[in-house]
């Protein structure tokens, strides 16, 4: 016999963390089918290349409820200097909740990695909860953090769900 009732309550998780991982385990699975659409592709500006297998470990790294940021690194070819392939992304520590995720002030090539050293940054990546028509706030936010430090960052947002 209990003293109290809360002893007797059954446990219960708001977030059903069983539901979530399964979930995310089959996130990467989501990759196989993945377009472009034609109307977004221009003549002009700059053409970002991203393998399968980068955008791959990507998603597996990520949380259905939680947003994940990674900082994307990449450089042109000689022949073409309006492509820039992305060659790596670099997962920071960070903050992220549902609503958004919190970086660090200082960037990875500025902590003085050998492995960016050939390698220009070319923007973030993270992921969110629900498909928005627009930038959030927050996303303007830390965009305008980013070309006030290097005026090459792009900001994407990536919708696996």
């Amino acid at each position: 016999m209990t003293a109290s009732q809360y002893e007797t309550q059954r446990f219960s998780s708001k977030t059903e963390w069983r539901t979530r991982a399964i979930q995310a385990s089959t996130l990467y699975l989501r990759t196989n089918n993945l377009y472009v659409n034609s109307e977004d592709i221009r003549e002009t500006g700059y053409t970002y290349v991203m393998p399968r297998n980068i955008l791959r470990t990507f998603i597996m790294a990520t949380d259905l409820r939680t947003q994940v940021a990674v900082y994307m690194y990449g450089s042109s070819p000689p022949e073409s200097p309006q492509v820039k392939e992305i060659r790596c992304m670099v997962l920071v520590p960070q903050l992220g909740q549902h609503n958004h995720v919190q970086l660090p002030n200082l960037l990875p090539e500025e902590m003085g990695s050998e492995f960016l050293k050939d390698l220009e940054p070319l923007g973030w990546l993270h992921t969110q909860a629900s498909e928005q028509p627009h930038l959030s706030a927050i996303d303007m936010t830390v965009l305008f953090f980013f070309l006030a430090i290097m005026f090459c960052y792009m900001g994407l947002i990536f919708y696996p769900y």
